[in-house]
């Protein structure tokens, strides 16, 4: 079970979505990592710290908010009622583009943005959302 779903819902809320990272944006900091360990050791820790930060990263989409939490020693969590959205952004890389991920910004009528990153299927998880709202 994840962080969000024992600590932060309530008992009225049940779980919609839950967006996913898509892990070929940890392709390139291993092969950097992998090919550049002996020649340098920062590829190596910028490997290790996106691996640490992809797989501490939660987000949930429930039928009363959207939630976001990141951080292993130092946790972030950030929420916005969905009655308070006003706008669903996809943005797309060009690598995202081609390897199916894309960064969802939720904008909120108080002008606060939560913003899911390098999620896979973007799209289709945007479309979902509306459906929900």
């Amino acid at each position: 079970m994840s962080y969000l779903k024992n600590n932060v819902l309530n008992h009225q809320e049940s779980v919609k979505i839950e967006p996913k990272i898509n892990p070929i944006i940890l392709l390139p900091k291993w092969i950097w990592g992998i090919l550049g360990c002996w020649l340098l050791f920062i590829p190596t820790i910028q490997a290790i710290s996106t691996t640490i930060r992809v797989k501490t990263t939660e987000y949930l989409i429930t039928n009363t908010r959207v939630l976001e939490k990141y951080g292993l020693i130092a946790t972030h969590t950030d929420e916005m009622p969905l009655s308070k959205v006003e706008n669903v952004v996809v943005q797309y890389s060009f690598w995202g583009k081609i390897f199916n991920y894309g960064t969802i910004v939720f904008q909120g009528t108080n002008h606060n943005n939560v913003i899911f990153s390098y999620v896979k299927d973007a799209e289709a998880i945007k479309k979902a959302i509306h459906e929900i709202i």
